[in-house]
């Protein structure tokens, strides 16, 4: 397949902001607000001769895709590789070359025909670590013979390496698993470390077989070692980077783990696959008939179809047929469970209040979440705690994937989520640790390399929400807290432009998450939830979803016509849609924006999104509500098990219309609550608790 033909339609989605990029000179990037940041990161700046070429690069190969300039085939191939080998260069420069340096066997990545590369970035992830590799060897949908995965190890001290090991000695599928160690501390050298890697091995690749159009074609992404995977992310971003080779990079739909945020109700008990594995040591598995590596298996073995009579359950799968499992295993919380096996031997473990757990796949999708709500396991105390850690993030998901509203629209953030990009695209800025005044370490290194490309001119697009990935609830957990003791420095500002929030306090807290879990699940009524979290939490998404229709309004009237049906009149009543549209999408605003630079785009959107919260939430709370009605009737949840979850709604506070009390997050660092190793960038232990 030619890498530069385009095979699906020109879509129109987020890309014109980004491609007038193209055509600015170097200093628009380079003195961007983001660049000063990355400034004063640890590696080798990215040079205005960096920037030029990759943006003569982009407009050439836009020419040669739109087909009327075949002869500048040669050129965007050699400007690509120019833009990795001066990466490659200013990468060993500053760091040496055994910071870049090939992964062994060359020849053989060459002859299997091996084109996606995974960094899985790691420290002291041990709780989290199998199931985000489980994830990835069991995609669907792509050839596992054309994946790498590198795990690279920030020094973990709690074994996270030995769960690589075992990985790699269990990997059941065609995908080849690496193991590296970044002996450098600091946030982000990890993941520097690992896409340097993979430039550098694609790069020898080119040179052993001399197709440099690999550069174009191979890929890289980034993941954290806390994160799941649904089992078509890897394919679903692969078709969109080969379906039209002006993409520059995909960011997968992002959503907190719903399965993980159980944790945080008092009634809720954990299965553990390995300890279930050994409670129900010599049980004979019932065969099923049905993949169990990955959450397909809780659609073909639906709550529906799951009866519990007396000593067994009997499962019927969505094709009708009808097992009975046993109830003949008892796990330590004395819950009576039995074993299930598909036919390569994979374990789900199927407990008396219907819950399934997949051994291969313990803490993806929702359907642990949605038995947790049907058997009664959220407590009348705690429905606004429901809504923070588990109905915003529905709510988030079904917006797009239920109700419409449209992906093409986002411009979207690239976390170290499987943000997914092109080698040569990845080579133009790399992986970068952003620091500001006053911290010593901030956070936001998973989002600069994307917003990097953004700024040279790349295009990144939104995956489908169909096709979600879940991240762990540490983040979650730190903003609740945050918000609870007006801590603005950790994803909890919530008034601050889009930079600003992007880079706050970082610290990695692995260490005490149970701690906090704890502090969250007993130290914090609903009332908190009710008054602080949720109001809190839920700008988030609304001022995303709605700062992006503003932006995309901007691109034109067919734009424009898209926002009014597919967002404004599917979020508000009509009148309220034709009002917003009239007083807020205004021409002048429209103009504003589209007229603005490229950095102050989203700062000009987010204020008219903020006046629609603002002077609408009522109506927003009430799409908040149908959203989730329209969920729970699409997966069958009966309605007296989550009515009671939705009174009131409506009624939440309006926290757009407060203004927090700012607080310097050196102060919090420098402070007497956490004990810090600053080195790794990451929280040891809590020294108090109020």
């Amino acid at each position: 397949m030619d890498p530069f033909v385009r095979t699906a339609d020109k879509a129109p989605y987020h890309r014109l902001w980004t491609e007038q990029n193209q055509s600015q000179p170097p200093e628009t990037a380079i003195d961007s607000p983001l660049l000063t940041l990355e400034h004063t990161s640890d590696v080798n700046p990215l040079e205005p001769e960096q920037v030029s070429e990759a943006r003569r690069v982009l407009r050439q190969r836009r020419a040669l895709v739109d087909g009327s300039h075949a002869e500048l085939r040669e050129s965007v191939i050699q400007g690509q590789r120019h833009v990795v080998e001066r990466f490659l260069a200013g990468r060993r420069a500053r760091f040496g070359i055994a910071q870049s340096r090939p992964l062994d066997d060359v020849p053989a990545l060459v002859r299997e025909g091996r084109d996606i590369f995974i960094v899985v970035k790691f420290m002291d992830e041990r709780p989290h670590l199998a199931a985000t590799l489980a994830s990835l060897v069991h995609q669907r949908d792509v050839d596992l013979g054309r994946v790498v995965i590198l795990a690279v190890d920030g020094n973990s001290t709690d074994g996270s390496d030995t769960v690589v090991a075992d990985a790699i000695a269990r990997n059941p599928s065609a995908a080849r698993i690496a193991y590296l160690n970044q002996s450098m501390p600091g946030a982000g050298n990890a993941a520097r470390l690992g896409i340097d890697t993979c430039i550098a091995t694609v790069y020898e690749m080119c040179r052993a077989d001399g197709r440099w159009d690999r550069l174009q074609t191979a890929t890289i992404a980034v993941s954290d070692g806390d994160t799941v995977y649904h089992p078509s992310t890897v394919g679903t971003i692969r078709r969109m980077l080969d379906e039209d080779p002006t993409v520059d990079a995909v960011m997968p739909f992002l959503t907190y783990k719903f399965t993980a945020a159980l944790r945080l109700f008092q009634d809720y008990r954990p299965a553990d696959p390995e300890e279930l594995r050994r409670c129900a040591a010599g049980t004979e598995p019932v065969p099923v008939d049905v993949d169990l590596s990955d959450l397909h298996a809780h659609r073909a073995l639906p709550r529906a179809g799951r009866r519990t009579d007396g000593e067994t359950v009997r499962l019927t799968g969505a094709d009708g047929t009808t097992v009975s499992v046993g109830l003949s295993a008892v796990d330590p919380y004395g819950r009576r469970f039995g074993v299930l096996a598909d036919r390569a031997g994979r374990r789900g473990y199927l407990f008396e209040d219907r819950n399934l757990v997949l051994a291969e796949a313990p803490v993806s999708g929702f359907d642990a979440a949605l038995v947790f709500l049907e058997n009664g396991g959220v407590r009348p105390d705690e429905k606004w705690r429901w809504h923070t850690v588990i109905g915003h993030d529905l709510f988030l998901y079904w917006s797009f994937a239920g109700m419409g509203l449209p992906e093409r629209m986002v411009f979207p953030d690239t976390s170290d989520a499987l943000k997914t990009a092109r080698v040569w695209s990845l080579a133009i800025g790399g992986q970068h640790q952003l620091r500001r005044p006053g911290l010593r370490i901030a956070t936001g290194s998973d989002y600069q390399s994307g917003r990097v490309l953004q700024a040279v001119g790349c295009t990144v697009r939104l995956g489908p929400a169909e096709v979600f990935t879940e991240t762990e609830t540490d983040r979650l957990i730190k903003m609740i807290r945050n918000f609870v003791r007006r801590q603005s420095v950790f994803y909890g500002e919530t008034r601050s432009a889009a930079l600003e929030r992007a880079t706050g306090l970082y610290v990695h807290m692995t260490r005490i998450q149970n701690e906090i879990e704890r502090e969250l699940r007993d130290d914090y009524d609903d009332e908190v939830f009710a008054q602080t979290a949720f109001p809190e939490r839920v700008i988030f998404p609304l001022r995303w979803m709605l700062q992006n229709a503003v932006r995309y309004a901007a691109h034109g009237e067919p734009e424009h016509e898209t926002v009014r049906a597919r967002v404004l009149r599917v979020m508000f009543r009509p009148d309220t849609a034709a009002r917003i549209d009239r007083d807020l999408l205004t021409p002048a605003a429209l103009s504003a924006v589209a007229d603005a630079t490229y950095h102050r785009k989203q700062e000009l959107a987010e204020r008219v999104a903020e006046a629609i919260i603002t002077d609408h939430y009522v109506e927003i709370m009430e799409f908040y509500q149908a959203t989730l009605r329209d969920f729970f009737a699409a997966h069958e949840v009966p309605e007296r098990c989550w009515a009671w979850l939705l009174d009131g709604v409506g009624e939440s506070r309006n926290a757009l219309r407060e203004q927090p009390p700012k607080v310097d997050p050196a102060a919090v660092w420098d402070g007497a609550e956490f004990d810090i190793d600053v080195a790794r960038g990451q929280v040891v232990g809590l020294r108090e608790r109020r």
